[in-house]
């Protein structure tokens, strides 16, 4: 089969070179490719995590297709067939990536595409919307879709930074199914996919970031009308937008505690400014592979135990994502296909890497 390999240096290019087909583990299942996904994930863009680390690698990992091959286990729970269409989470940084006619994912952060979704569609969704859902509902504890807060609970304000971005347009949409509202959506020019995605009723909000943070944080107050705001994602993390961030929510309550979840994992998350009421909890998503984080990663979670249990919640949380594609209440990322298949790989981590995807996911087709 063909596999792209991402040299991320001296200059960013994509070797296409010729490798046998995977073999699964007991617990993996082998997809054969239909659609691949690019990423730009915070700490881990499909680009600029390899170029930090200096290492040339498969880096997809979001994958859209149909099974080829099951392992021992993965056959015996007869959960997943030879044919089945399939979205799926591939480990990151491992063998056998998404960019490759024949990739390899786990079978619990694998889940089948509804005949309503395309893989394209599909293609868009696996890691960002694992990341969202790590981020609201094991790191922070909010309640899930399957288990909504009752509409007698009252309001439970959430404030999104960045919510134009993949991971923010995730958040907002499974937060939504959780029944949290006042939704409060920062973003900038890109605000056009996230009007859609708010109920302004239940007073949701958008700030534009572009009027100057001390105006951003009296909107931000203004929005929530004496609301007390305790919950955030800042879905950029990048350049110190967590410290006005923490900073709004400290300031929308007599005390606290407070908790920001923050996705890049080359910050530490220290810097002056930041209220010691509030609690900054880094997101590794991988840990809905491994059950753990990486000894050198900022701002984990204390009780490590509970981590551990960030794989049986991919596992089920998969699974209910599939229902909810299929009943029309959760949807993909808008996206653009870079022509070529494996051969356009290059070219769009480039784009990538050029901040030129506005609002998009770029996808290739590879069959």
């Amino acid at each position: 089969m063909k596999e792209v390999i991402v040299h991320p240096l001296p200059r960013l290019r994509a070797e296409i070179r010729d490798v046998p087909i995977p073999v699964p583990a007991d617990d993996e299942i082998v997809i054969k490719v239909v659609v691949a996904g690019s990423n730009v994930k915070g700490s881990l863009p499909d680009w600029s995590h390899i170029t930090a680390l200096n290492i040339a690698v498969n880096s997809g990992d979001d994958i859209a297709g149909v099974v080829y091959s099951l392992g021992s286990f993965v056959q015996n729970t007869g959960e997943f067939r030879v044919g089945d269409r399939v979205a799926a989470f591939h480990r990151m940084l491992t063998p056998g990536g998404a960019y490759a006619e024949y990739a390899v994912a786990p079978a619990h952060t694998t889940f089948i595409i509804p005949d309503n979704i395309s893989f394209e569609e599909a293609a868009t969704i696996p890691l960002v919307a694992l990341t969202a859902a790590i981020s609201l509902f094991r790191r922070q504890c909010l309640p899930p879709p399957w288990s909504p807060l009752p509409a007698s609970a009252g309001p439970l304000p959430l404030v999104v930074y960045g919510a134009s971005s993949a991971l923010g347009t995730f958040a907002i949409k499974l937060a939504r199914l959780s029944n949290i509202h006042p939704i409060i959506a920062i973003c900038g020019a890109s605000h056009d996919v996230v009007d859609g995605l708010l109920d302004f009723s239940r007073g949701d909000r958008i700030i534009d970031y572009r009027q100057g943070v001390e105006a951003m944080k009296t909107a931000v107050k203004d929005a929530l009308a004496g609301l007390e705001a305790r919950h955030a994602l800042d879905a950029i993390s990048s350049k110190g937008t967590w410290v006005p961030l923490a900073q709004m929510l400290h300031g929308s309550a007599t005390s606290g505690p407070f908790q920001v979840s923050v996705v890049a994992g080359s910050n530490r998350y220290d810097d002056e400014g930041i209220p010691s009421s509030v609690e900054l909890l880094y997101t590794y998503v991988g840990s809905g592979h491994y059950g753990s984080y990486k000894p050198s990663m900022p701002k984990q979670p204390a009780d490590k135990d509970s981590v551990k249990f960030d794989v049986e919640f991919a596992y089920v949380f998969y699974r209910y994502l599939s229902r909810l594609l299929a009943r029309g209440d959760f949807c993909g990322h808008p996206f653009e296909v870079i022509p070529g298949g494996l051969a356009g790989v290059e070219e769009g981590l480039n784009k990538l890497k050029n901040s030129e995807a506005r609002g998009v996911k770029y996808v290739y087709r590879i069959r």
